[in-house]
């Protein structure tokens, strides 16, 4: 059995990681839209979004730097 290999180009793998976060806490579209903004190739983005079971694992770096916050409201309470 072929083992995945992780992604060469880390641009895009944190560009992938981002827009998964992207997916988990709004939804597809603009997760989809987020990654064709990063030019994460079109065959990429199809695969991560409709089969999650293709994806690469997150490293532990990841995880941590492409995690969304939420923002703490400015000044004017937005």
């Amino acid at each position: 059995m072929q083992e995945r290999q992780r992604r060469s180009d880390e641009v895009t793998a944190n560009a992938v990681a981002r827009g998964l976060n992207i997916l988990a806490v709004r939804n597809a579209e603009l997760a989809q839209r987020y990654m064709e903004h990063k030019f994460v190739p079109s065959e990429v983005i199809r695969r991560v979004l409709t089969h999650p079971d293709l994806r690469r694992r997150l490293s532990p770096e990841q995880s941590i730097s492409e995690a969304i916050t939420p923002s703490a409201p400015d000044e004017s309470g937005r």
